[in-house]
């Protein structure tokens, strides 16, 4: 037994030797990981990160796969659309791992992918859930045609889902967290006080990244299969903009941009030429909220500290004394501050509860002023 691998000595040998330059993040995260980050959680964070700055995804694989992809949807007459990310995304978070936490990965390229099935079921719960004349509690009662696109016991369905992969093999991978603040209440028989110390769960998630979605008619000899393509195609880019795909979606992870351009074609590498027109200037991308609750006066809110710096500052209100994090929303999306003076002695990394006072939008960031929650006698 290895010191840093479950393996036998002579196999952790080779798994040093060549781990660093494995170039499947799929690979190393499934079969190799570290028997100290799996021995103790505290220790995945900084190996993860280890791994997405390790350049573990090899882009003269990953680039040719993409091209490949692309040319087998042309041939089967799909109707390609690309979607681009909003913030982050988690596919497969739940999944078997001796990790606790999992993503779902390319287990050739190690790139993340959104699978067919998961892309038709979220399209069926959409139409079904959202879409007048197409409202359905169970698949036994959906109408006629939505049993025609989708499929039934009796008869496949006109339409066929594929793979999602990322537009040319690029992706972009940030490490994020999941804090639990009362692991002595979750599964235990503690009440959920604020004196218990929370232990941050570590996760992958992918990031500005865009994503290339097919659809084909399962005969494009006829006509239905075409149409159905169609409005199938209208149905899904709605579904990912607002239900979302993978996990955490009611934290705002999963949900795609509404800018829907056609799926680019592979092309060779060539040099950028100098343009000799003068572009216009281009004019600020309109501002969207974050999807977060919509707080009212004197509600709690609960933050994690941090510590301050120039570009918090910057964000925020003058007068704050305190900057805390909302959940796991990047400061440049959602920010907490708090200017009573008080705050100004507060740790960073203490978790906090606050008392909503309003809400404004500064620098694109939406900012949570709040003060001081009284303490009860």
């Amino acid at each position: 037994m290895s010191d840093r691998y479950n393996l036998p000595a002579d196999s952790a040998t080779l798994v040093n030797d060549h781990i660093a330059r494995c170039k499947n993040l799929a690979l190393i995260l499934d079969k190799y990981p570290p028997q100290s980050v799996v021995a103790d959680t505290k220790n995945k964070g900084p190996w993860l990160q280890s791994l997405v700055n390790g350049g573990h995804i090899d882009a003269t694989l990953t680039q040719p796969a993409y091209n490949r992809w692309h040319s087998m949807m042309s041939a089967l007459n799909a109707t390609l659309f690309n979607a681009s990310l909003d913030w982050r995304m988690v596919i497969g978070l739940g999944g078997e791992s001796v990790l606790e936490t999992d993503i779902t990965l390319h287990h050739l390229y190690g790139v993340p992918f959104i699978p067919a099935s998961a892309l038709k079921g979220l399209t069926r719960a959409y139409i079904t859930g959202e879409v007048e004349g197409y409202k359905s509690d169970k698949i036994d009662n959906d109408n006629e045609e939505v049993k025609r696109i989708f499929g039934s016991q009796e008869h496949a369905g006109t339409v066929i889902f594929f793979d999602a992969m990322p537009l040319k093999g690029i992706t972009n991978f940030v490490l994020d967290i999941m804090n639990p603040h009362y692991p002595e209440y979750y599964g235990g028989n503690k009440p959920p006080t604020n004196d218990q110390n929370p232990v941050p769960v570590t996760f992958l998630t992918v990031t500005n990244t865009t994503f290339p979605f097919a659809l084909a008619p399962r005969n494009a000899g006829k006509e239905q299969h075409v149409k159905d393509v169609e409005q199938v195609q209208t149905w899904l880019q709605e579904a990912v903009q607002k239900y979302g795909v993978g996990g955490k979606t009611s934290a705002g992870y999963g949900y795609f941009k509404k800018e829907m351009s056609s799926a680019e074609p592979p092309q060779p590498e060539k040099a950028q030429e100098p343009v000799a027109q003068t572009q216009a200037p281009s004019r600020p991308a309109e501002y969207i909220r974050p999807r977060i609750p919509q707080f009212r006066e004197g509600q709690d809110i609960t933050g994690s500290v941090l510590a301050p710096t120039d570009d918090l500052r910057r964000i925020a209100p003058p007068g704050a004394r305190a900057f805390l994090r909302y959940q796991s929303f990047a400061t440049k999306d959602v920010l907490m501050v708090v200017s009573a003076e008080e705050a100004q002695n507060w740790k960073p990394g203490d978790t906090r509860i606050c008392v909503f006072v309003r809400e404004e939008e500064r620098s694109r960031c939406t900012v949570l002023v709040c003060q001081p929650r009284v303490k009860k006698k």
